[in-house]
């Protein structure tokens, strides 16, 4: 959200050129994000890309089948890195039910209340309630109390990643390690190339070949010093992933894909 989704209508429209351009490269385009992993699965058929993908921040690794219907979950294989969200949910409301902090998260709405805190329609909000190995809070708190909740959150081995309109509370995993896992998974030579425009994107981007920033209010507050290239583009969400991509995909004009993506029977 933000970065190849546009903010407020999550549209990629802007980015269409791009995308067709990836697919006809044969690129593997990798989604890489907070959203659940039936979220993704019904982003890539909008996107047209069966592809394996990286959800709730870094949590778990989805490898598509080699047979079978790629729609359905049930049929992917998961490297999950993270603890299960129960646990999570079990942390967060003992804290807030001894400490009084005021946050809302996904655990406490419905389909309905989530349309309401995100902007998504009702189909999108069911799968995002499909969660297992996060909690997106929106917090309503102030400031202090925040960061009070941040450390008692890391006294049980929990961690809260800023997105773009939410806290996100997982293990302590991130974009970064789960995509260095599926490279290593592919083996070969890779250049990565990741766009980001939030916190929870910057472990991720200092660990690509080529980092793109993409502006956002918080994308201020990035520092990326580990990627050997890093690119700001002026335009924000699917229209800055679409400047990015023009002036990078020129440098694949003759390239084809070294990635067999991989698959488990």
């Amino acid at each position: 959200d933000g970065t190849l989704l546009d903010h407020d209508d999550y549209s990629f429209t802007a980015a269409q050129q791009a995308l067709n351009t990836i697919a006809e490269k044969s690129i593997p385009l990798i989604i890489n994000t907070s959203k659940t992993a039936t979220e993704i699965i019904h982003l890539q058929k909008q996107l047209t890309i069966e592809q394996p993908f990286i959800c709730e921040n870094g949590a778990a690794v989805y490898l598509p089948p080699k047979h079978g219907d790629q729609g359905n979950i049930e049929n992917y294989h998961c490297e999950a890195f993270a603890r299960p969200r129960q646990e999570i949910l079990d942390v967060l409301h003992r804290l807030r039910a001894e400490q009084g902090y005021q946050f809302t998260g996904f655990a406490d709405c419905d389909a309905p209340a989530i349309s309401d805190l995100t902007g998504l329609d009702l189909k999108q909000s069911a799968l995002a309630l499909e969660r297992n190995f996060s909690e997106p809070l929106l917090w309503q708190g102030s400031q202090n109390s925040r960061q009070h909740f941040i450390e008692q959150l890391q006294q049980h081995q929990l961690i809260a990643q800023q997105g773009g309109r939410f806290i996100t509370v997982s293990s302590a995993v991130n974009k970064a390690e789960a995509m260095a896992w599926l490279c290593k998974f592919y083996g070969g030579s890779q250049c990565v190339i990741a766009l980001g425009d939030s916190p929870n994107d910057e472990a991720m981007l200092n660990a690509a070949d080529i980092a793109v920033v993409i502006p956002s209010k918080h994308s201020g507050h990035l520092d990326i010093s580990g990627a050997k290239q890093v690119i700001k583009t002026e335009l924000a969400g699917p229209a800055g992933w679409q400047a990015a991509m023009d002036r990078l995909l020129p440098l694949f004009s003759s390239i084809q894909s070294s990635i067999q993506m991989a698959s488990i029977e």
